[in-house]
């Protein structure tokens, strides 16, 4: 097996905390999908179940992401080698998307059935697809048979349904899907006595057909036989001998937001509620006395810190408290919003009955949250204090500032900086099968007022192989196949600029940036955002006039410039956490075309994200793939360790590389800091309020 296989492992770390003693996990095929072998099974992953899979043969080796986006909606993407694909000594680096659909799950008297497609739509090398099923007949063994077209039609088909069109580099190849030879496949598994071990064989209906005409390579059987163990939930081993010749070595890394190393609900418990007495005492003149309100404001201040909740700006009358808090360290907004609300439950005087709560974020007023204090304490510690409690809070759009002339807590300039490691992979993107670095990575940020901050983030490589040996790209746009240029040396300033955030209206945000945006341009840019709280979906646009930074120059530009445009749609479907954006617009290299990014979020924090982006870039200059794909899976760090903090870690894949569909990195945009912040995101996570 290639050594190069694991020069993979270190992007697999994140999740190696999900590594918990439980029940066995689903069983996973060879390239990382839950299967077989080599072929499919009619089973699923759990819900949200997210794996990572390193897999080497003596024909291919490479990484898998997988995620059960839906309970019945299998997807894993692969950035795969294929030795020798040319028989010239010349690799095939393959970035694919397989589907697995589950029309139906296994009962006491029927199979589980399936239907997928695997390369989908790419027409490409490993293209196919097949229905499947599978059906336990006791005692741990689980039969399954299943017809496949394309690649998994190529060995002994037994019929055809007319003529599956020649590989190509058509990116929407609808019309090769079901078509073509159609061979039967078929498998055992069993769950032996021994704890986590499990036994494999299949009739694999892969002939193999471009490994024999390309490279050395021998078919001998279609029998291939697999053994694999998971000595704890969330590692799994399998080793494999394929079709008559070949050995393979699997390892997966699995884990689920559902499934957390720490209680969910780990850390100090709330202030009580503290209930008013039916004849309590209305009068309001206290509020007349402005050194009164200043003092009850100072004192709620210090009371709230401990918790990362930092009072900002604050407006107290007789019935009414405005507050405009910053959430430093709970994940959940509204479980920060539901401990403040206790805490004024007990601080206030008896005739304030409103209380509203407007979370700040990256100097952003987001959204205000209204509660009346009689509710609060009708409801708490009650069997449907929950969705009571969410019929009966109101939330408005927020003016950015509260008026002239209330407290204001003096906390600008701020500073505050930070040190994490980082380790980008490069799997199968420009020419580079497996290219990984351990870097070090110091950011700060000094913030003048709410809304105006510089920002800095500077990277030392302390061990790796991205940029070895790098030559500058022959693509005439060079804007992303010359990043490897950019990893060489040390440190390197990844970013260090200006920024603006404000609101041009209570539904609408702003940004500008200037200066040194991302690691391979400089420049300005802005974007504007409008997102009333009150729906679903919101219109952005962002310009940016842009100029190639030198790479081996930490300050130093190169000759090219552009500019990059682009209207967004996002959607927020509310359906298990679904969200989608589309990009409209001119990218990096001049192309025009567009993005369509698809993520799935958790009240947990996780999050696993993809994108693809087509233009009118040709296909011998876009790069690999003939299109731009990535995945992402970020991991919060309060999953795995017992602390509230709002930190996470991702790792990203296929994000760099192509020239064609480049877009500017420049950190957060404004979607993704209010996105939090909408009713529809307060509605699934609305039970961590009374938390």
């Amino acid at each position: 097996m290639p050594k190069s296989l694991f020069r993979h492992l270190p992007a697999g770390l994140a999740l190696i905390a999900t590594t918990v003693a439980s029940a066995q996990s689903a069983s996973f095929s060879l390239n990382g999908t839950s299967g077989l072998i080599d072929m499919p099974t009619a089973q699923v992953l759990p819900d949200a179940e997210t794996a990572w899979t390193f897999s080497g043969s003596g024909t291919v080796y490479g990484g898998t992401l997988t995620f059960q986006i839906l309970p019945n909606l299998e997807t894993s993407v692969h950035f795969m080698t294929v030795n020798d694909w040319t028989g010239l000594g010349e690799a095939l680096f393959d970035q694919s998307l397989d589907l697995k659909y589950q029309i139906f799950a296994e009962t006491d008297t029927l199979p589980s059935l399936a239907v997928g497609s695997n390369d989908f739509l790419s027409n490409g090398a490993f293209s196919s697809e097949y229905i499947v099923a599978s059906k336990n007949v006791g005692h741990g063994l689980t039969v399954t048979g299943g017809l496949g077209w394309g690649r998994l039609g190529g060995y002994r088909p037994i019929a055809s349904l007319g003529q599956r069109p020649a590989p190509s580099d058509d990116p929407l190849a609808y019309d090769q899907l079901f078509r073509g030879d159609m061979a039967l496949f078929g498998g055992l598994e069993w769950d032996a006595p021994v704890k986590g071990l499990s036994l494999k064989a299949e009739y694999s209906s892969d002939a193999y057909l471009g490994e024999q005409v390309h490279g050395d390579f021998e078919h001998v059987s279609p029998l291939n036989f697999g053994i694999e163990y998971e000595p704890i939930r969330g590692v799994s081993l399998g080793g494999y001998y394929k079709y008559g010749s070949d050995f393979g070595l699997r390892l997966t890394i699995s884990g689920n937001p559902y499934r957390p190393i720490v209680p969910s609900d780990f850390g100090i418990g709330p202030v009580p509620v503290n209930p008013r007495l039916g004849d309590y005492n209305r009068s309001e003149k206290w509020a007349d006395n402005s050194l009164v309100t200043e003092l009850l404001v100072s004192a709620l201040a210090p009371v709230l810190e401990p918790e990362g909740l930092v009072i900002e700006q604050a407006l107290i009358t007789g019935n009414t408290i405005d507050l405009y808090v910053t959430n430093n360290n709970m994940p959940q907004t509204t479980k920060a919003v539901g401990r403040i609300m206790r805490t004024l439950s007990v601080a206030l005087p008896h005739s304030v009955e409103v209380f509203r709560i407007t979370p700040v974020a990256s100097g952003l007023a987001t959204t205000t949250i209204e509660v009346r204090r009689s509710d609060l304490e009708a409801q708490v510690d009650r069997p449907d204090a929950g969705p009571d409690s969410f019929a009966t809070t109101r939330f408005f759009d927020a003016a950015n500032n509260l008026p002239d002339g209330t407290w204001s807590r003096d906390i600008y300039p701020d500073f505050t900086w930070g040190i994490i490691p980082v380790i980008p992979v490069n799997l199968a993107v420009n020419g580079a099968a497996a290219s990984i670095d351990v870097l070090l990575n110091a950011n700060a940020s000094y913030r003048l007022s709410r809304g105006l901050s510089l920002n800095g983030s500077l990277t030392q490589k302390l061990i790796g192989n991205i940029g070895t040996g790098a030559v500058p790209s022959a693509s005439p746009t060079p804007v992303r196949s010359d990043f490897a240029q950019y990893q060489t040396g040390g440190p390197i300033l990844d970013r260090l600029t200006a920024d603006y955030d404000f609101k041009l209206t209570p539904s609408t945000y702003a940004r500008v940036s200037a200066g040194y945006l991302e690691r391979m341009f400089g420049g300005v840019t802005g974007e504007a955002l409008w997102m009333p709280t009150n729906q679903n979906w919101g219109i952005g646009a962002e310009v940016g006039a842009v100029q190639q930074r030198a790479y081996g120059d930490m300050f130093g530009f190169k000759d090219y410039q552009t500019v990059t445009a682009h209207a967004s749609l996002y959607w927020d479907t509310g359906y298990h956490g679904i969200e989608a954006q589309i990009d409209v617009g001119k990218y990096l290299a001049g192309d025009v075309g567009t993005t369509v990014s698809v993520s799935r979020r958790f009240e947990s924090g996780w999050e696993v994200s993809g994108f693809v982006a087509m233009t009118d870039m040709p296909f011998s200059e876009y790069g690999e793939g003939n299109f731009s794909k990535g995945v992402t899976l970020t991991i919060p760090l309060r999953w795995t360790m017992p602390l509230e903090t709002r930190s996470s870690t991702s790792i990203a894949l296929g994000a760099v590389g192509g020239d064609g569909g480049a877009h500017l990195q420049t950190g957060e945009r404004l979607y993704s800091t209010i996105r939090d912040y909408d009713v529809v995101d307060f509605n699934e996570t609305w039970g961590a309020f009374w938390q």
